[in-house]
């Protein structure tokens, strides 16, 4: 990782500590915000990831309601190189450090997608068995709505859940939280990703 990058990590990590403290010591109703005004880079991202940040594409994730750390971690990962981001290389590697605060301001500030309806069956009991005893609700909280940088998994598209879980297996996918999540994803069968993935993209 370079410098620049190291550095914006190491501003971010600092940022998600102080913003988990304010979270936990603010009423409800006080830490409740207007949406912000879409900056002028979302325009760009509305196309694969939908106007309002809800994606209807395969394999393409949902933004909306993902917790601003998290979207500037993994946009900052994708612009220096820790992380391939694929189609997106030619968009990610222009953006400044502001455009980075604004996207994640703005994704945080949107209502979060629906839940997903699935035509796989869910064992709920045994979904749930599988993320309990992994303590998957430690980062991504219980809900599962995620916090700091720890992405959103409620209502994620589903095949973008399994994929992202085979990235982390096999190294592909790159970042803070990159060895919790390789020990997760290499420890499931492939018939229990896909439940775990039906069961959150179900969740509102």
């Amino acid at each position: 990782m370079s410098a620049k990058s190291s550095s914006v990590v190491r501003a971010l990590a600092a940022t998600a500590f102080f913003a988990a403290v304010a979270a936990a010591t603010t009423p409800a109703a006080a830490q409740a915000a207007p949406p912000v005004k879409p900056p002028a880079i979302a325009q760009t991202c509305a196309a694969c990831h939908g106007v309002k940040g809800i994606s209807t594409i395969k394999d393409t994730p949902s933004l909306a309601a993902q917790p601003d750390i998290f979207t500037q971690y993994q946009l900052v990962f994708m612009r220096d190189g820790a992380r391939k981001p694929g189609v997106m290389q030619a968009i990610v590697k222009n953006l400044s450090d502001e455009n980075i605060r604004d996207l994640g301001a703005y994704y945080a500030a949107l209502p979060p997608p629906p839940p997903l309806a699935s035509k796989s069956d869910v064992d709920t009991a045994q979904v749930t068995a599988l993320l309990t005893s992994r303590h998957c609700d430690s980062c991504h909280k219980a809900d599962f709505s995620g916090q700091g940088e720890s992405a959103r998994l409620a209502g994620q598209r589903p095949e973008y859940i399994k994929k992202a879980l085979f990235d982390y297996r096999t190294g592909v996918r790159r970042g803070r939280g990159m060895g919790a999540m390789i020990e997760v994803s290499v420890t499931l069968h492939e018939e229990e990703i896909d439940m775990i993935a039906a069961y959150l993209a179900r969740k509102p």
